[in-house]
C-alpha cells in the first residue's frame, strides 16, 4: 500500500494544474498559428507569384494579420490592382507604406502600424485622403454603392468582369443591375462603362466590429471565387470572350505560365480562333438573308470547330 500525505497531494495537484495550463496555452498558440497560415493556403493562381508558402511562419502570420484588417474591397487605390493581399505582402516584404488603404481610413492604418510594430517614437502615418467625407462614427470614408441607371444601360457587359465580387448581373444587349448588398463601393465598374450610366450613392451604416470582420471575410471569399471562375474561363479554349480587365490580364499571364502548351495545342488554338471568326461572320450574314450555300459552310465550320 502506498501512503501519500496531504502535503504531497497538494503539491501533486498543483503540478498537474501547471501542466494542464501549459498544455492549454500550447493548444491556443497552435490554434492561432494554424488560423493565420490557413488564410494563406489554397489561394487563387493570381497570388502564386507572391510565393507566400515559402516564407517563414512569423512573416506569413504578419501578412495574414494585415490582410485580415484590410476592408477587402479590392479597389486598387493602394496601387495594387490585384487586391488587398498583395498590398499586405508588400507592406511586410518590401516595406511599402502602410497608409495607402483609402477605404479603411485611419483605423486600418493605425491597426497595420501596430501589427508591423512601428517604433513608439515614430508618429503613425495619416491615411491617404479619400474623395468622400469621413464618417464621424467609423472614422472611415463614407461608404458608397454603385447603381446602374437601367434606362440608359446598353447591355455592353463591360462592367461585369470589372466587379471583383460578381455583384453585377446581366447579359449582352440586355439591361444590367447591381446587387447593392454585395457591392463593395470599389468604383471599378465606373471607368469601363461607355455610356456613363453608373452612379455612386452614399450609404450610412452602423455596424459592430464582429459584423465588419464577418463581412470582410465574406467579401474576401467572393473575390477568390471570382478569380477562380475567371481562371477557368481563360483556360477554356471554347471561350472566345476577350480579356477586358487588368486582373483578368494578370490571371491570363499566370495561367499561361502554369500551363505546358505543346506546339500542336498552340496551332489548334489559333485555328479555332480563325474558325470562330468565320462562323460569326456567316451567322451575321445569314441573320439578314437566308442562303443555302452559306448555311452549309456554317455547318461545316461548326463541325470542324467541334473536332478541335
Amino acid at each position: 500500500m502506498c501512503i501519500v500525505d496531504q502535503t504531497s497531494l497538494i503539491r501533486l495537484s498543483f503540478g498537474f494544474g501547471i501542466m494542464s495550463a501549459l498544455i492549454t496555452d500550447s493548444k491556443v498558440i497552435n490554434s492561432m498559428q494554424s488560423s493565420t497560415t490557413i488564410r494563406l493556403v489554397n489561394l487563387p493562381i493570381l497570388f502564386d507569384t507572391l510565393s507566400l508558402e515559402t516564407l517563414p511562419a512569423d512573416i506569413q502570420a504578419q501578412i495574414s494579420h494585415i490582410d485580415a484588417c484590410l476592408p477587402q474591397t479590392q479597389c486598387g487605390l493602394c496601387e495594387h490592382p490585384d487586391g488587398c493581399l498583395p498590398y499586405a505582402a508588400a507592406i511586410v516584404l518590401e516595406g511599402e507604406s502602410y497608409n495607402k488603404c483609402v477605404p479603411g481610413g485611419q483605423p486600418v492604418t493605425d491597426a497595420i502600424a501596430q501589427i508591423i510594430d512601428i517604433n513608439s517614437y515614430e508618429a503613425t502615418l495619416s491615411v491617404a485622403p479619400s474623395q468622400w467625407p469621413i464618417d464621424a462614427t467609423s472614422e472611415r470614408p463614407t461608404e458608397v454603392r454603385a447603381v446602374i441607371r437601367e434606362d440608359d444601360c446598353i447591355g455592353c457587359t463591360k462592367c461585369i468582369p470589372a466587379c471583383p465580387v460578381d455583384a453585377i448581373v446581366g447579359t449582352g444587349k440586355h439591361m444590367h443591375t447591381i446587387f447593392t448588398d454585395l457591392c463593395t463601393g470599389c468604383e471599378l465598374c465606373i471607368a469601363p462603362c461607355p455610356v456613363d450610366c453608373i452612379d455612386l450613392v452614399t450609404v450610412e451604416r452602423d455596424i459592430s466590429e464582429p459584423e465588419r470582420i464577418a463581412e470582410q471575410e465574406d467579401l474576401r471569399q467572393r473575390y477568390h471565387t471570382h478569380l477562380r471562375r475567371v481562371t477557368e474561363q481563360l483556360a477554356d479554349s471554347s471561350n472566345s470572350r476577350p480579356v477586358v480587365s487588368m486582373v483578368e490580364a494578370k490571371l491570363n499571364n499566370a495561367a499561361s505560365q502554369s500551363l505546358d502548351i505543346s506546339e500542336e495545342q498552340a496551332k489548334n488554338t489559333i485555328a479555332a480562333a480563325k474558325i470562330r471568326s468565320k462562323i460569326k461572320k456567316l451567322e451575321k450574314q445569314l441573320s439578314v438573308r437566308a442562303n443555302d450555300q452559306k448555311q452549309a459552310d456554317l455547318e461545316a465550320l461548326q463541325a470542324e470547330l467541334s473536332q478541335l
